[in-house]
């Protein structure tokens, strides 16, 4: 986040519904609205905006011109294809209906379902399918009526709705999307947020080995912050996007975020679905796949097995299909993803071929790998294209946990595609724990693996002052040590206390462990020889034992006796 300043009328909104919201105790169902009036305002008035832009030099109202039939088809073909989406008429703009309705009763559903009755789409469009989701959580989550017999509740949401109301969606300083970001962290929405620093990270690498992706998929989505750090990044923001949830709310942000940052809606598809059951995609395949992986203890290794070993079984399946296609039939390989009912036909013999009766693609020294936690990685890689490259952040466990030697081991060994290990100290982060990060290659011709790690040379960006109590939130490398890091990431350089190039078979050696202290040693001290501590030691014991023969006979001497 950038300085604020105190005059910035954003700012001075998004403070105001912090303070709302810590008083109150809004349950986190009524957080939908919070996510829908978000939604509303930015279409309402991105829309607005357009259509008075678009009449400046006619001479008439907005009223007037939507009363025109010829201008009311104009906008509306012009807003369909600009944004994805059309109000039907001026008094269905959220300031409208902000100024006649406030002050009714039923003013919060009648908020709700002026926007629903009166937005529209075309049919069969992302955009539909995703506000209609937005829609039906508000609708089975909600309870809009107990919100207007709750007399408290219903004057603190009222004001704090009418205060995003008041939010300016072009305001630089502050931005809009900076407003919905906060919020979205702040309770009662608390959606699952990957960590900035993270986020900028990945797509940073991706960058380098990707300039520009066509086709990116983030099983995990969360929030949709890491797309959203790629696209600002790269052009990706015009390119295809691929992504999975499995959190309502979390899922809902992640829709309005996507929309406030510019991504068109029709070039990206949502799931709502947990990964971790299912990471395939449709079949489709990727030039990048870019994601925070989550921490895995919480879920049943043995039910999401089940279905991951089903992936890899028809994934193989699928692609002996595909290049019998292509060889015998002379197929277009690109028709594959493209075509819809070619694909929706190889489906539909996928489902017929019982999966059950046929052999995993392990062999019996990988036999283990069917019970892994991480199978799911394994499914990840395989949806890459030829060319393609997965940079994700990963537990610290991964690494050296003893139950995932077999795994590292079929990653690196056998399939070669581990390309770097990235750790980055735990001192940026909220809860002080390193985070990993993994790049994956599929054809790599090295074979060795770069590791890279980041605990003794880094520096943070300063936080601006505003964000001081928060500053581990905050925390970001700045421009000098991101630009080293990628620099001996391309380049592939051995850096004293900073980054070593390790052979396959030292791996090997090491029993497949990929911690990166084993490899690249950042110790800053003076190394002692054994071999002299141990003369040292001798010396010190025989001026012990002259020391101990002069005090006996001092004390023989004397007549002294103990």
């Amino acid at each position: 986040m950038i300085e604020k300043s105190k005059y910035s009328n954003n700012y001075t909104i998004y403070r105001n519904i912090k303070s709302k919201l810590r008083q109150s105790k809004m349950s986190r169902d009524l957080s939908y609205l919070l996510v829908f009036t978000f939604l509303y305002k930015y279409c309402s008035d991105s829309l607005k905006d357009h259509f008075l832009l678009s009449i400046e030099d006619k001479e008439i109202t907005l009223d007037e011109a939507f009363s025109d039939g010829r201008l009311e088809m104009e906008f509306e073909d012009d807003a369909l294809h600009m944004f994805g989406y059309y109000i039907k008429k001026p008094t269905a703009f959220i300031d409208e209906v902000i100024n006649t309705t406030f002050q009714d009763k039923w003013f919060i559903p009648r908020l709700y379902t002026t926007f629903r009755d009166n937005v529209s789409f075309v049919k069969g469009s992302n955009y539909e399918k995703y506000f209609n989701f937005i829609f039906k959580c508000i609708e089975s989550q909600c309870k809009l009526e107990r919100i207007e017999y709750d007399p408290k509740i219903n004057f603190i949401i009222k004001d704090i709705l009418y205060s995003i109301s008041k939010l300016d969606i072009y305001e630089q300083e502050f931005t809009y999307g900076d407003v919905f970001d906060g919020i979205c962290e702040f309770r009662p929405i608390l959606a699952d947020k990957d960590p900035d620093y993270v986020n900028n990270l990945l797509a940073e690498i991706v960058f380098s080995a990707k300039s520009t992706p066509i086709d990116v998929y983030n099983p995990f989505l969360n929030d949709a912050s890491s797309l959203i750090a790629l696209s600002l990044k790269t052009d990706f923001g015009y390119g295809k996007s691929f992504a999975k949830g499995y959190d309502a709310i979390t899922f809902c942000c992640s829709i309005v975020k996507l929309l406030i940052g510019y991504f068109d809606l029709d070039n990206v598809y949502l799931e709502f679905e947990n990964a971790l059951d299912s990471t395939d995609f449709y079949g489709k395949s990727f030039d990048v796949i870019v994601s925070n992986l989550p921490s895995i203890g919480g879920w049943s290794s043995k039910s999401i097995n089940t279905t991951q070993e089903y992936e890899i079984l028809k994934r193989n399946r699928r692609r002996q299909l595909q290049n019998m296609l292509s060889e015998k039939f002379n197929v277009n390989e690109d028709s594959f993803s493209e075509d819809n009912k070619l694909s929706s036909a190889l489906e539909s013999i996928l489902d017929e071929i019982d999966f059950n009766k046929s052999n995993t693609k392990f062999s019996e020294e990988y036999e283990s790998l069917r019970g892994s936690e991480y199978l799911f990685l394994i499914n990840l890689f395989d949806s890459l294209n030829d060319d393609g490259v997965m940079v994700v952040s990963i537990a610290q466990s991964f690494l050296f946990k003893n139950s995932l030697e077999t795994l590292r081991k079929y990653l690196t060994y056998e399939n070669n595609c581990l390309d770097c290990v990235i750790s980055i100290p735990g001192e940026l982060g909220r809860y002080m724990r390193p985070q990993i990060i993994c790049v994956f290659k599929k054809n790599r011709t090295s074979d060795d693996v770069l590791f890279i790690d980041l605990s003794k040379d880094y520096t943070i960006k300063k936080v601006p002052l505003s964000n001081r109590r928060n500053a581990r939130k905050y925390a970001q490398l700045d421009d000098k040590s991101i630009k080293k890091l990628i620099n001996t990431y391309t380049k592939r350089q051995i850096i004293d206390k900073y980054s070593n190039i390790v052979s396959i078979s030292e791996i090997a050696a090491n029993e497949f462990n990929l911690s990166v202290s084993r490899y690249v040693d950042t110790f800053e001290g003076e190394f002692i020889q054994l071999s002299e501590l141990a003369n040292e030691k001798e010396e010190i014991t025989s001026k012990i034992k002259e020391l101990n023969k002069k005090i006996d006979k001092m004390m023989d001497e004397l007549n002294i006796e103990l």
